[in-house]
């Protein structure tokens, strides 16, 4: 009977161990089951380790981890470790599989001497905080003390025979973990000179003999906070800090003799620089220097070093070459997110703020648009502005500097009315190249170039209001009269267009005749959108000082433009009827005066007839309004239908006959080339006056056009195409006639050289850049500026009158 319970329960506990075993082997996937089977310490994690004692060949060394996950050793002596070094170890143990092992079978026989673990050479003890644990898995679960002996290297390969206290078995590891575990101090002490995070350092001081300057974060800034209170160069200090931070010590490079600080300087060294770091701090020494490198210890470790010596440059700098030469800071791209800039002047607060539809506006004291560039090029301006000189830390007198009460307030505004930016300016100085500035709430007086800066508040409202002067639709421009003092011009628009779809002008003064499309529509195209280059002055006393009172030029434009409305919003009305659309007619005088300075190609002095503003207009434009409106183009005749050239000197005469298709010289042995020929006949055809001298000559011989020294025929089937070319108007030019034609043009040199050739001229291939011609009707508009992009209110380009885009 009791043999049979007994049997019975047996057979119980082996089911229940079955289940069980089963039950708990279930709780993992069998991958996983066998992945773990596999390794040497299958629950270790090197982030459980908090301290490790390690012998080795070099002795015992005593690592442990701090509060901030930094390792330092502890034993033989206090220094910082090589967490790469440390966590290299650990992870060998974490990661670490059997590529073998042995244990006692048997009666046979097992000695640990035969793998090098009966008296060990390298035992690591790793100790954690975490308390031991059963295992459900029967493997060893966590402890918090794991001990690990290294034996020798096998005879093949690279293994190395390794053993834990808790087991008996012999396994066998890549043999990386002996070469790491075998490091002595030096291998597993760091070789960084300063150990901190560069995001989360909160001060920076250098002392030396002369002075301490100290550093403080205050936010995404920094600043000074001794020898001077003031703000410090942000790029600087970031760049000293990144070098500190990688600032490495050679393994070669430390130094045995640790005792006698003043053989290496670092009694009383040169530099002392301290790292704060969330409350705590690193110090490092600088002593002497040796050939290019310099004595180094930190405050903290006992061992000197040494480091190369061009860190000793950025230690070395001046308090001042640490301040920030920015007068201002602030993060924007361009002026996205800036919603305003104000200027403070001593008689007026002037508001620039971005509407609704993006366009800058001045708001105070008028309301007026601004003008788009000189705004945005402004506030880039006070983001770049540098100071040049620290003139006062401390100053007494703020008036000396007209400071006390600022000639300028600037400041600069983020939406939701976040100031960003402000700042005073004071007086300039004697030789007008800068000016005095103060940063509000600071005491420093410094000073900054006035170039591009202090010329445009000294007149804000003038500087920064919208330079568009006129601002029409150019298809809707009627009559235009450009008054001169020797003519007048006076055309009006037409119903008619010419070949190319342009529509006709017709002038009725200083002749009756169709005006020059290209001329009228370049003049057209400026008027539309014209904008003064710089506003000079407002309602002044003397027009005289300008050349306004008597100006050169007058250009008067009549336009009709939808009533009430602006401009553009008269392009929006395009789509109605006409009979639905109000219009009113409006014209507007240009007043060009003088030249701002001497020369040929400067700025000139203009205004508006109905305006007050006195503003400077470029020479472009003036050209163009001072160009010729009758055609200058002087003969008129089919290029190919040409069959005779005739040139007449007063000594000789050169004649081209064209026959089958060949040209020939009359009485010359050589053949001219018909390249030549043709490029005469083109330079002929498209000749073109300058301007017009006189409408109806009277007197012929004054421009020795009676007897003229030069003249050209080429003859068509209908007819001769005859040029007179008279005496020299001056040095550039010349005085030329049509035979059929009561115009005196003025033709420029270098036309008429190419029109007085000799036999030869036409023999020889002459190699010319080739020119394209332009399609037939297609507008070659004059050299001038054309406005382009879009108006400062957000209209869009419209189309010119002759096709093209404005």
């Amino acid at each position: 009977m009791k043999l049979k319970t007994t049997i019975i329960l047996l057979i119980v506990a082996a089911i229940g161990i079955s289940y069980v075993f089963l039950y708990e082997r279930k709780q993992l996937p069998h991958e996983e089951w066998e992945r773990l089977q596999k390794k040497v310490i299958p629950d270790f994690k090197s982030s459980m380790i908090k301290k490790i004692e390690l012998t080795n060949e070099s002795g015992k060394i005593v690592l442990e981890k701090s509060g901030d996950d930094y390792w330092y050793i502890v034993e033989p002596q206090r220094l910082r470790a090589d967490n790469s070094e440390v966590n290299s170890i650990l992870s060998e143990f974490e990661y670490m599989n059997k590529v073998g092992s042995f244990k006692k079978e048997g009666e046979k026989p097992f000695d640990l001497k035969d793998y090098g673990l009966d008296d060990p050479k390298i035992s690591i003890h790793m100790y954690t905080n975490i308390p031991a644990s059963a295992d459900k898995i029967q493997v060893t679960g966590p402890k918090n003390k794991y001990t690990v002996f290294v034996g020798q290297k096998l005879a093949a390969g690279d293994n190395v025979y390794l053993k834990l206290d808790t087991s008996d078995e012999v396994v066998v590891v890549p043999g990386t973990l002996h070469s790491k575990a075998n490091k002595d101090v030096l291998g597993l002490r760091s070789k960084w000179v300063f150990t901190f995070d560069k995001e989360a350092v909160d001060s920076l001081q250098i002392k030396t003999n002369e002075y301490n300057v100290v550093c403080n974060r205050k936010g995404i800034f920094w600043r000074l906070v001794e020898p001077i209170n003031d703000l410090a160069d942000l790029e600087k200090i970031k760049e000293i800090i990144g070098k500190l931070k990688n600032l490495q010590i050679d393994s070669a490079d430390f130094l045995p003799d640790t005792a006698e600080l003043a053989k290496y300087g670092l009694d009383n060294p040169r530099y002392v620089v301290t790292i704060n770091e969330k409350g705590a701090s690193q110090s490092v020494m600088f002593g002497h220097s040796l050939d290019n490198k310099v004595y180094v210890k930190r405050t903290d470790e006992p061992t000197i070093f040494f480091l190369k010596d061009p860190i000793l440059i950025d230690l070395s700098r001046k308090p001042n070459d640490l301040r920030d030469k920015k007068v201002v800071r602030f993060e924007a791209i361009g002026t996205y997110g800036i919603n305003k800039l104000e200027i403070k002047t001593p008689t007026d607060l002037v508001a620039i703020e971005k509407s609704l539809e993006l366009d800058w506006k001045i708001t105070k004291p008028i309301n007026i648009y601004a003008d788009q560039d000189t705004v945005k090029n402004f506030i880039e301006k006070i983001k770049v502005l540098e100071i040049e000189d620290f003139v006062s830390d401390k100053p007494t007198d703020l008036s000396v500097y007209g400071l006390k009460d600022p000639v300028f307030e600037i400041s600069v505004t983020k939406e939701e009315d976040k100031e960003l930016a402000k700042f005073y300016v004071g007086n300039k100085l004697p030789d007008g190249t800068k000016c005095y500035v103060k940063r509000v709430g600071e005491e420093p007086v410094y000073t900054v170039p006035t170039a591009e800066f202090y010329d445009k508040i000294e007149n804000v409202l003038l500087t920064f209001r919208d330079r568009l002067v006129i601002d029409f639709d150019k298809d809707l421009a009627k009559k235009l009269v450009i008054e001169k003092p020797d003519r007048t011009f006076a055309c009006d628009v037409t119903n008619k267009k010419d070949e190319g779809g342009q529509i006709l002008w017709e002038l009725s003064k200083p002749v009756q005749t169709v005006a020059d499309a290209n001329v009228i529509n370049q003049i057209i195209w400026d008027l539309s959108f014209l904008k003064a280059e710089n506003y000079v002055t407002k309602a002044p006393k003397d027009l005289k000082a300008f050349g306004l009172d008597e100006p050169r030029i007058k250009v008067s434009m009549t336009y009709e433009k939808v009533a009430g409305q602006t401009s553009e919003e008269s392009d929006k009305q395009k789509d109605k009827t006409p009979e639905h659309i109000e219009k009113t007619v409006e014209t507007r005088t240009l007043l060009i005066g003088k030249t701002v300075e001497k020369g040929d190609k400067v700025n000139s002095y203009c205004m508006m007839s109905d305006s007050d503003l006195v503003f400077e207009l470029s020479w472009p434009k003036i050209r163009n309004f001072d160009a010729e409106l009758v055609p200058t183009r002087i003969l008129r005749f089919e290029r190919s239908d040409v069959r005779k050239l005739v040139l007449d000197y007063a000594d000789r005469s050169i004649q081209l006959d064209k026959v089958n298709y060949v040209w020939k010289i009359k009485n010359y042995e050589k053949e001219p080339q018909g390249r030549e020929v043709d490029y005469f006949i083109r330079n002929l055809d498209e000749l073109k006056g300058s301007y017009i001298e006189q409408y109806k000559a009277t007197n012929l011989t004054q421009f020795s056009l009676d007897k003229p020294q030069f003249i050209v025929t080429a003859s068509v089937e209908s007819g001769d195409a005859v040029l007179y070319v008279g005496k020299k108007k001056d040095a550039q030019s010349y005085y030329v006639k049509n035979k059929d034609s009561d115009y005196i043009y003025v033709v420029d040199n270098e036309s008429i050289s190419k029109l007085m050739k000799k036999e030869e001229d036409f023999t020889t291939v002459v190699t010319e850049m080739a020119i394209p011609e332009a399609p037939v009707g297609a507008a070659m508009s004059p050299v001038g500026e054309k406005p382009l992009g879009t108006s400062p209110h957000g209209k869009p380009p419209g189309s010119s009158p002759h096709g093209g885009l404005h």
